[in-house]
């Protein structure tokens, strides 16, 4: 009999996905529909620019600490960075969906 488990590995990948998702689902609000807040395992409640900021903050991190040769910093936060890339690229897969876009086309039609 062939051996049908998968590695470890791909169920925890599976588990830190689900630990994000949009908090608000009914924005009242366009701005709110377009930078809408996410839960965020590990991180809270964060916008979805916060998110981004705080991805692009990390890079220049790695950078900064690859100069000094502190890889130890690097390897420290890559779990968190890992985490919040997998959140920023799930919630934008989520906002790309036709109930998604309808919410920000109906806010957007009503001027709010």
């Amino acid at each position: 009999m062939k051996n049908i488990v998968k590695p470890f590995a791909e169920y925890e990948k599976l588990a830190e996905a689900r630990g994000a998702y949009i908090w608000n689902t009914k924005p009242k609000t366009l701005e709110d529909a377009e930078d809408p807040e996410i839960m965020t395992q590990g991180f809270g409640r964060l916008g979805l620019s916060q998110i981004k900021d705080k991805l692009v903050y990390g890079s220049k991190q790695f950078v900064k600490w690859s100069e000094d040769g502190n890889y130890e910093s690097i390897d420290s936060y890559m779990s968190s960075f890992h985490n919040l890339l997998e959140t920023l690229q799930e919630i934008e897969k989520e906002m790309k969906k036709p109930a998604w876009k309808k919410k920000i086309t109906t806010l957007k039609r009503a001027g709010k």
